[in-house]
């Protein structure tokens, strides 16, 4: 069965994009590594970590660890986050993926796919 999509509009640079609104596999998203919560705490290294390191590096980092909390109590998210649709890169919203994917450990089903918007 196919998940439903919704369409929605976001401005840039004044103009209105349509991205579409669906739940993607957590699994398949790649985290940005020039998103500046990552790369500030990635460029003390000599080269660029994989997908694996960032997040590890993610998970210990106390604002993801209330994320995990606040993604459990409100049973989902309250904002998607923005990813890009030819690669499935994490935009907007890098901890919340770091704190999805810790959540799927525990629970793969429930927290297996993860609200997004898609960003043509």
């Amino acid at each position: 069965m196919k998940e439903k999509q919704t369409i929605d509009f976001i401005t840039l640079k004044g103009q209105e994009i349509p991205v579409k609104i669906c739940f993607l596999n957590q699994i398949d998203l790649k985290f940005y590594p020039e998103n500046p919560r990552i790369y500030s705490i990635i460029t003390s290294s000599e080269q660029e970590p994989d997908q694996d390191e960032i997040e590890n590096i993610m998970l210990k980092r106390d604002h993801v660890k209330h994320l995990i909390q606040a993604i459990k109590s409100n049973g989902g998210l309250t904002d998607p986050i923005f990813v890009r649709e030819d690669n499935h890169v994490v935009i907007e919203g890098n901890s919340r993926l770091a704190a999805y994917r810790a959540l799927a450990r525990q629970d793969p089903i429930t927290w297996g796919k993860i609200k997004c918007r898609l960003l043509p």
